[in-house]
């Protein structure tokens, strides 16, 4: 014998309209995820600083920062994620030996470009080279091997809510 299935008319348009609202937020469920990973691009960044113990004062570690928005290029959502600092890069890349003008304040070093107390050479000795530490390539490697996880997770959280009418 067959079965005789039907579906309400009010449901079946109910379903649709959520459909259709859900359609309308992918920009910005898109937007929040790109902006959520530059967020946890920061933190990796600043744990491996952390766990490295990469220089002394806490100034490069706490510098990283990411977008507070998404950038959309075609069907991309682009959020960069950096740190600021003029120094970053040769932390980032390594750099050759060379003399820093300024002076030693306490345990700090203070740079000053026409410091008459003089300066210091960095590394000491002069001249070697400093390998770099790679922190934005590690932190950007630890983020996109994670993420499809975390973006999944988001999309069906943002899924439910709104098909619960949320």
């Amino acid at each position: 014998g067959a079965g005789i299935m039907g579906v309400k008319k009010g449901e079946l348009e109910k379903y649709i309209k959520q459909l259709e609202t859900l359609q309308a937020d992918i920009p910005s469920i898109m937007g929040q995820i790109a902006v959520g990973e530059g967020v946890y691009a920061v933190t990796q960044a600043r744990l491996i600083c952390k766990n490295d113990h990469i220089v002394n004062t806490g100034t490069y570690r706490r510098n990283w920062q990411s977008d507070k928005s998404a950038k959309r290029s075609g069907r991309r959502y682009i959020v960069r994620f950096y740190n600021p600092l003029d120094y970053a890069s040769h932390l980032e890349d390594g750099f050759r030996g060379h003399f820093v003008p300024g002076h030693w304040a306490g345990n700090v070093f203070v740079y000053n470009p026409g410091d008459p107390q003089g300066g210091m050479y960095v590394p000491k000795g002069g001249g070697k080279f400093v390998r770099g530490h790679f922190v934005l390539k590690r932190a950007v490697k630890r983020t996109k091997d994670t993420q499809k996880t975390r973006a999944e997770r988001k999309v069906n959280q943002e899924i439910k809510k709104r098909l619960k009418g949320g």
